[in-house]
C-alpha cells in the first residue's frame, strides 16, 4: 500500500488553515481505521500460516523418527537372526527338520551351508521389509517437504504484507499526531484572541437548557465524521442536531443548513443552547452549542472528543437560536 502523503499546512491561525487541518485529520483518520482493519486481517493470516508451517514440521519430525526407529529395529533383528543361527549350529539343534545334517554321517560343510542360508533368508526378509517401509516413509517425507516449502513461502509473504501494513499504519498515526498538534496550536491561538471578545451570558430560554444538558452528556465521545450516535460518535452538526432533538426541536443536519434555518442573534446577546457558526465565504463549515461564559460544547475534529472550549474568533460567522 502506498504511504498516505498530505500537503503541508500553511502557517498561521486563519480559519481556512484550521479547517484544512481538520479536514486532513479526518481524511488520515479514516484511512488509518481502514488500514488498521486490514492489519488485523493480515495478523490473522500470518498466525494461520505459522500454525500450518509448524504442523508440517511436526509431521516431518514424526516421519524421520519412524525411519530411524525402523532402521534400529531391523539392525537388532539382523543381529538376533545371526546369533540364533550360530547357537543352533553350535548345539546341533534344528527346528527345521534338518537333524540328518547333524548326524555322524553329516558333513560339516553341509551344516554350515544350511544355517548360513537360514540366517541369510531371515536377514533378507527383514531388509526387504525395511526397504519397503523406508520407501513409503521417504515418499511421505518428500510430500511433506514440498508442503513445507509452500507453507514457508506463504509464511514469508504473510510476514512481508503484515510488516508493510504495520509501517503504513505507523506512518499514518504519526501524520495524524502531527496534524492534531497543529490543530491544538491553532485553536490555542484562536482561544487567546477570543478572550478579548464579549459574549452574552444570559439564562437559557425555551429548550436551550435541555439542549446544553444533552450536549454535555456526550462529553468524551469521539468525533466521527457523519455520525450521530450517542455514546459512540458525533460530528459537529450531528451533535447540535441530536442535542436540540432531545429538547423537542428539529433542526437540519448540516452546519450551513442549520445556520440558514435558525434566526440570528448578536454574539453579545447569546443564551446557552444557541448555535455558534464558523466558516468562510458565507458558508458555515462548523457549528457548536453555546454554554455560557464564552464557551461552547462541540465535536471538534477527527482524533478529538466532544468537549467544552472557548469560542475562537477566526472564521466566526455568528450565532443563531433554534
Amino acid at each position: 500500500m502506498v504511504a498516505f502523503v498530505l500537503p503541508p499546512l500553511a502557517r498561521g491561525a486563519g480559519a481556512d488553515t484550521l479547517s484544512n487541518a481538520r479536514a486532513q485529520a479526518a481524511q488520515v483518520n479514516a484511512q488509518l481505521r481502514a488500514d488498521s482493519s486490514r492489519l488485523d486481517a493480515l495478523d490473522q493470516q500470518y498466525e494461520l500460516a505459522q500454525e500450518r508451517a509448524s504442523a508440517i514440521q511436526g509431521q516431518m519430525n514424526q516421519v524421520r523418527a519412524s525411519i530411524t526407529q525402523d532402521q534400529a529395529q531391523v539392525s537388532a533383528d539382523q543381529a538376533n537372526l545371526r546369533t540364533q543361527a550360530l547357537q543352533s549350529y553350535e548345539t546341533g539343534a534344528s527346528d527345521s527338520g534338518l537333524g540328518g545334517v547333524f548326524g555322524a554321517t553329516g558333513e560339516q560343510a553341509a551344516v554350515t551351508s544350511e544355517y548360513t542360508q537360514l540366517a541369510a533368508n531371515g536377514v533378507t526378509s527383514a531388509i526387504d521389509a525395511l526397504q519397503a517401509a523406508e520407501a513409503k516413509l521417504n515418499t511421505e517425507e518428500a510430500q511433506l517437504q514440498a508442503s513445507d516449502a509452500q507453507a514457508q513461502a506463504a509464511l514469508s509473504q504473510a510476514a512481508a504484507a503484515r510488516n508493510a501494513a504495520s509501517a503504513t499504519a505507523a506512518s499514518e498515526q504519526g501524520t495524524l499526531h502531527s496534524l492534531n498538534s497543529q490543530i491544538a496550536g491553532l485553536v490555542a491561538q484562536q482561544n487567546a484572541r477570543a478572550s478579548r471578545m464579549t459574549f452574552g451570558n444570559l439564562a437559557p430560554s425555551g429548550g436551550g437548557g435541555a439542549a446544553v444538558q444533552a450536549a454535555e452528556s456526550q462529553i468524551g465521545v469521539p468525533y466521527q465524521w457523519g455520525a450521530e450516535d450517542p455514546g459512540h460518535g458525533f460530528d459537529c452538526s450531528g451533535l447540535t442536531q441530536w442535542s436540540w432533538r432531545q429538547a423537542g426541536v428539529s433542526i437540519p443536519r448540516t452546519a450551513d443548513a442549520q445556520m440558514q434555518a435558525v434566526p440570528q442573534v448578536p454574539l453579545s446577546a447569546m443564551e446557552p443552547g444557541d448555535l455558534v457558526f464558523w466558516g468562510s465565504g458565507g458558508y458555515a463549515q462548523h457549528v457548536a452549542i453555546y454554554v455560557g461564559n464564552g464557551d461552547v460544547v462541540d465535536a471538534p475534529s477527527s482524533g478529538q472528543d466532544v468537549q467544552i472550549q472557548p469560542i475562537w474568533p477566526n472564521g466566526l460567522m455568528g450565532a443563531g437560536r433554534p
